[in-house]
């Protein structure tokens, strides 16, 4: 498959949203998330409302069940199953195992996203989603879930998935100073050729 992959993995609230945005909008990526297989998965067991933790819960099923590259290999099927640009940027990944099998594809690179805890819990005040934790020490148990704190091979492993990175970002100040890294990663250095006299 000689698609041109970006995954994007990151700490809650860290700012991978804005990345894959930045990617869709500026770069013309078509966006792709894991968490929709596991919505899928849940969808045909007729949950309409879940959780944070229900849908870490299902995807980890998942990865016990089917291998833990399995978020991985179905949206890798959905891809070649939809006719898409060849950019793909792929959000949602939690675990290592999903990395290693995305990597199979020579155009793959990784990008990590990574912000100040503080600073994190107070974004999710800011978007205020129904399911974000509303205080400190909630936030601390879902981010230390999250990053790997406790969990076994198939489960959450954010931290270990941000040491395979080919580059890592942080989001510690505005929305407009990310975009600037954002904008000296891709435009700069990794797709110059696309903005040739433009």
């Amino acid at each position: 498959m000689d698609f041109k992959i970006i995954g994007v993995v990151g700490q809650i609230a860290a700012g991978k949203g804005i990345l894959v945005n930045y990617l869709t909008e500026k770069l013309d990526f078509s966006s792709y998330s894991l968490s929709s297989i596991v919505h899928a998965e849940l969808n045909k067991k007729g949950i309409k409302k879940y959780t944070r933790q229900m849908l870490q819960e299902v995807g980890n099923d998942l990865r016990r069940e089917y291998g833990d590259e399995v978020l991985a290999r179905r949206i890798l099927e959905v891809i070649k199953g939809q006719k898409v640009d060849k950019k793909i940027v792929v959000e949602g990944i939690r675990n290592p195992a999903e990395i290693k099998f995305l990597k199979k594809n020579p155009n793959f690179i990784l990008i990590g996203v990574k912000a100040n805890r503080e600073l994190r819990f107070k974004r999710l005040l800011l978007r205020g989603k129904e399911w974000d934790p509303k205080t400190y020490e909630d936030f601390l148990k879902i981010d230390r879930r999250d990053i790997g704190v406790g969990q076994n091979k198939s489960g959450q492993q954010v931290g270990k998935c941000l040491a395979y990175s080919d580059y890592v970002l942080t989001n510690n100040k505005d929305v407009k100073d990310f975009e600037k890294k954002l904008e000296k990663l891709f435009i700069h250095k990794l797709f110059p050729s696309q903005f040739v006299g433009k």
